[in-house]
Parts: C-alpha cells; sequence; structure tokens
C-alpha cells in the first residue's frame, strides 16, 4: 500500500484484511449514524400517535445530545485505558440495545427520555472511536478520503431510514427501528474477529509521553497552550455545523407533513433525496480535502446556508424543486465529512483517540439547546416555518469560523516527504 510507512496499527496484515477491518468498523458505523436518523424519522409518529409536544420532542434530541458530551469524554479515556476496538464494540451494543426500548415501551415519554440519554453516550463515543481506529489503520495519504467515506455512510443511513419509512411507518413503524438493531450485532461480531487489536499500540503510546513528560494522555493535557483556543474554535464550529443542519433537518419531516401536507411516502423520499445529495457530498469533498485542502471544503457549508431559505418558500405543487434543494442542500452537508481527518490532524498524534470526537461531539451543547429553542418557538404563536429558517444564521457563523483555523493538509504532506 502506497506510503506504508505511515501506518500506525497492524502494518504486517495484508490490504485484504485491513479493508475487511474497514469494513467492519464501517457497519457499526453506519448503524451509528442510522439511530441519528431515527428521531427525526419517527418525528411525525410521535407527534400525531403518540401525543407528544413539538417540545417534548425536541428535548428528546437535547437529551440525547447531552449524552453524547458525557460519552464523548468517557469513551475517549476508555480508548486510551482499554484501546479503541474493545470500546467500539462495547458501545455497538449499549446503543442498540436502548435502541430495542423505543419499541418495547414506546408510549411512555420518561423511558424515552431515559435510554435517549444512555443510547446517547454510547453514540457520542462511537465517531472518535471509528475515525481514530480507521487513522490508525491506513497511511495518511488515504485518511481523508477513507474518514469521508465513512461520514457519507451518515447519508446512505438517512437514506435507508427515509426509505424504510416511506413505506412501513404507517402500517408497522418497529421495522423501522429494527432495521438499527440487528446490524449492530454482527458488527461487533466482525470487528471482534478482523479488526487488530490496538491495546499494545496504546501503551506504546501512552509510555512514550510518560518518557517525555510526567503528564499521562487525558484531555486535561490536550487542551493547553495553543490547543486549548483550536479546540475551542472546533467545538463553536461543530456547534454551528449541529445547530444549522439539526436544527433543520429534525424537524422537517414534521413540517413537510403537517404545514405542506405532504404524504409519508412523499416526505420520506424527500428525506432519502437530500440522504444520497449528502452520500455524494461526502465523496466529492473528500477528494477536494485530499487534493486541495480541508478548509477548501467550506464551500458546502455555504450552500447550505443558502439553499434553506429557498426549500422554505417552496409549496406541495413544487416537488419536483423540493427535491432539487433536497440534493443540494444534502450535496453541501458534506463538507464536514473531512473533519475526521482534519481535527485529528490540528492535535499531537497522542491525542488521536480523543481529538475527532472530542472536537466534534462537544459542539453538540450548543445545537442541544439551539433545537430545544426552535422546538419551543413551533409551539408558540410564531409557527415552525419561522423558526426553521434561523439554522441559516448558524451555517454562516460556522463558515466565519472555519476561517479563522489553520490548513494542516500541507503540513501532513511535508511531513511524510521528510520521512
Amino acid at each position: 500500500m502506497k506510503n506504508s510507512e505511515t501506518i500506525e496499527l497492524g502494518r504486517e496484515i495484508s490490504d485484504v484484511h485491513r479493508f475487511t477491518a474497514y469494513i467492519a468498523i464501517l457497519l457499526i458505523y453506519f448503524f451509528y449514524c442510522y439511530n441519528f436518523s431515527l428521531l427525526s424519522i419517527l418525528g411525525p409518529l410521535l407527534t400525531s400517535d403518540y401525543g407528544f409536544t413539538q417540545t417534548q420532542f425536541s428535548f428528546l434530541f437535547s437529551v440525547q445530545s447531552w449524552g453524547l458530551l458525557v460519552g464523548t469524554l468517557i469513551a475517549g479515556t476508555c480508548c486510551v485505558r482499554f484501546g479503541k476496538k474493545r470500546t467500539l464494540m462495547g458501545l455497538g451494543i449499549v446503543f442498540a440495545l436502548c435502541t430495542l426500548m423505543h419499541i418495547i415501551m414506546v408510549d411512555n415519554y420518561p423511558v424515552w427520555v431515559a435510554f435517549r440519554l444512555i443510547a446517547g453516550m454510547a453514540l457520542g463515543g462511537t465517531y472518535g472511536t471509528s475515525v481514530g481506529l480507521i487513522v490508525d489503520l491506513f497511511p495518511a495519504h488515504y485518511r481523508g478520503r477513507l474518514t469521508a467515506i465513512a461520514s457519507s455512510l451518515f447519508a446512505l443511513a438517512g437514506a435507508l431510514a427515509g426509505w424504510i419509512a416511506s413505506r412501513w411507518l404507517g402500517t408497522d413503524w418497529t421495522i423501522v427501528v429494527w432495521a438499527g438493531i440487528i446490524p449492530v450485532f454482527f458488527g461487533v461480531l466482525l470487528v471482534l474477529f478482523s479488526v487488530p487489536d490496538d491495546l499494545a499500540l496504546t501503551r506504546e503510546r501512552n509510555a512514550k509521553v510518560l518518557e517525555v513528560s510526567a503528564e499521562k494522555v487525558s484531555y486535561r493535557s490536550m487542551l493547553k497552550g495553543k490547543y486549548l483556543g483550536i479546540a475551542m474554535m472546533c467545538i463553536l464550529m461543530s456547534g454551528m455545523n449541529f445547530s444549522g443542519f439539526s436544527g433543520f433537518t429534525q424537524f422537517v419531516p414534521i413540517y413537510l407533513k403537517d404545514e405542506v401536507g405532504m404524504s409519508t411516502e412523499q416526505w420520506g423520499q424527500l428525506i432519502a433525496t437530500q440522504s444520497m445529495g449528502q452520500f455524494f457530498g461526502f465523496l466529492i469533498f473528500g477528494v477536494i480535502g485530499d487534493f486541495f485542502g480541508r478548509k477548501k471544503t467550506m464551500v458546502g457549508m455555504v450552500l447550505c446556508g443558502v439553499m434553506i431559505p429557498v426549500y422554505m418558500a417552496l409549496d406541495i405543487e413544487m416537488f419536483t424543486a423540493f427535491n432539487i434543494c433536497a440534493l443540494l442542500f444534502g450535496a453541501g452537508l458534506g463538507y464536514s465529512g473531512v473533519w475526521g481527518a482534519y481535527y485529528t490532524e490540528l492535535f499531537p498524534e497522542r491525542y488521536r483517540s480523543m481529538a475527532a470526537g472530542f472536537c466534534f461531539n462537544m459542539g453538540r451543547i450548543i445545537s442541544s439547546f439551539v433545537v430545544l429553542f426552535i422546538g419551543m418557538i413551533a409551539d408558540s404563536g410564531i409557527g415552525l416555518k419561522t423558526a426553521l429558517f434561523f439554522p441559516t444564521a448558524f451555517f454562516f457563523i460556522g463558515v466565519v469560523i472555519w476561517m479563522f483555523l489553520p490548513e494542516t493538509l500541507q503540513r501532513k504532506k511535508n511531513e511524510i516527504v521528510a520521512k
């Protein structure tokens, strides 16, 4: 494999074995992404059939987001102590079992709150753990594209959820949930047997740090000097990303059903169209990020901010235009596909298990309050349609923040040449 000297985990395994391990990681990652789509997809069901208000519905997202923050910190520590492989398997089992509880006690709102919190904790650690394993398994030259492919699964998972919902949400909604549970356990088994154990590598890294400094690898040691400022900017940028994305997409099915008047089949198709656009956006921006620079992908963030007002100006007679807007909005969302590589590259190598997940998921604390705020506005006299214009501003604020962060691609290329 090209630039194989930069591989850090499993240098001795074959390329076939390496990509098998990659697929195993992606299987858990795919249904981690699918799990994020569940709240949005089930929104019309929960608010119409089970009597949840839009404020209650948005609070479920906030609770899940708060769990994500806690889970990010716990998982990062577990990765350092037990290795990323073991941590990833444990996280998959937990969020699958928590999701199962929504079938067992669907009409019990406190149960939804409790298990969205626990599931959120497991989901919060999955991104950083998965990305860290992928980065360790492959040469630096491929990491941007491979992490972008992983991120693109969010779009495919959303498309699958939209497709399943359009066919079974009105007849047997549990199929939507079961589809996100059963495959996770197969993914855990594949990771067990195909992913190299990284515990020895983790201990070696920790020992090297202790040779240079008595300070252990921790979030406290990571957030020092210039890296504290970088982390804060990354968290703010992620916060704007999630506020723009979740503040809009969490309520779109409800908006399309209740205010535009679309059928389940129609709004399910739009969700699938948006997700397919996002899939291709991840792939396109992954290539751009690897060859032209990570920051060049911010054009997608601009596109997202532009498309929301256009989307909200359409009515049910303009279904084709809805599809075009959904496709373009989804494609724009691909800008975050390089963040897995970008966030790890902004920090020293020893923090690879922590940096991506921390910077990515801690931004959710911002969006958790934004989504709750939008839900409260929707329940007020202002209405949902007006509330859904707010996410536009968050995308543009995110662009401004990104402008002040450094580019990492050229630095990495220089390091590879120097070796």
